[in-house]
């Protein structure tokens, strides 16, 4: 049915996800629980993770599917045996960081933690999570008011159908109207958490999107890194020079042994040789035989031609106005 299709795009968007639901929560060990997104939201809802100590527990990244996120925080609440008392956001990404408005609601004595914004000197990061919300919210009306009125055409057998999951998205929409943006704590310098037991390390980085963070659990030498560690890097700005120091020195740390992505399977330090050769290849004058390498690299470690030269070429697009 026509009416069906109108709707689909509003009701994954808005109501229940099939993403959401299907999430996997793999052990890595009894401190250490890593959140990986189904396969065909992999690239909308990046990876999380959670490490726990015998007094309390940091949430590693966010992302800004809220109702993703609700099915989070129920999911925390049954399974966690501490507190949670730390949120890491690992990026400035504005969609991410709106996330944290909804986990600081539930969590509410939670310290988010953030990289420090060097880049705006008129609106804070608060600030950015507000406008985020807004813009977030007001597009979820829209699409509620846009429902009604084709719902209100449709056969009065359909209407019922769709009466219940309007109201929920109503019920959500007003629960989620009265969230405020979230106190956060911009970080310049690195801080230890102490968990119980259980230490972690949240370091400053220049990476994706400039400011960055990781956390780093020295009991299993595993990294958090987000999107500054993605095996493919997705460049969303010009300056990449430091990112790509960043990863240099990262690959030589002998106190890390695997890494959590943004996206992507976790992997072995090692691997941290094709991101370094992306952004060493973009940050200089290249040829094409070059390029060819490295597209056979990526190939030969699981990723398609197709999207290593889509990321490529918006990697290019990004550093065509900077000289070298």
């Amino acid at each position: 049915m026509p009416i069906r299709i109108a709707f689909s795009l509003f009701y994954l968007f808005m109501l229940s996800p099939i993403y959401a639901n299907a999430a996997s929560w793999h052990h890595v060990d009894k401190h250490t629980v890593l959140i990986e997104p189904t396969k065909e939201a992999r690239y909308l809802i990046p990876n999380q993770a959670i490490i726990q100590g015998d007094k309390c527990a940091a949430l590693i990244d966010s992302h800004g599917d809220f109702v993703a996120l609700e099915l989070l925080v129920a999911q925390i609440r049954s399974k966690l045996t501490v507190p949670l008392c730390y949120i890491v956001a690992t990026n400035l990404d504005p969609k991410q960081l709106s996330g944290t408005a909804l986990l600081k609601s539930a969590f509410p004595n939670a310290v988010i933690y953030t990289p420090e914004d060097k880049s705006s000197k008129t609106n804070s990061i608060g600030d950015v999570i507000k406008q985020e919300l807004d813009q977030k919210l007001a597009g979820f009306e829209q699409s509620l008011l846009l429902s009604q009125q084709r719902i209100s055409h449709a056969p009065e057998l359909e209407q019922l159908d769709w009466h219940t999951k309007l109201q929920q998205a109503k019920q959500r929409l007003s629960r989620w109207h009265k969230i405020p943006p979230p106190t956060v704590v911009p970080l310049s310098t690195a801080v230890s958490l102490e968990l119980g037991n259980y230490s972690l390390t949240i370091t400053p980085i220049e990476g994706y999107k400039g400011s960055a963070l990781y956390a780093h659990s020295h009991n299993n030498q595993a990294l958090f890194g987000g999107h500054t560690t993605n095996a493919l890097p997705y460049i969303a700005q010009a300056q990449t020079v430091n990112w790509q120091k960043t990863l240099h020195t990262l690959k030589h740390s002998q106190q890390i042994k695997w890494i959590l992505p943004g996206y992507g399977k976790p992997y072995k330090k090692e691997k941290l040789h094709l991101p370094i050769r992306f952004l060493s290849l973009l940050n200089s004058k290249y040829n094409s035989t070059e390029i060819e390498e490295l597209r056979l690299q990526y190939q030969q470690n699981g990723f398609a031609k197709t999207q290593f030269d889509a990321y490529f070429e918006q990697a290019e697009k990004q550093k065509k106005h900077t000289s070298f």
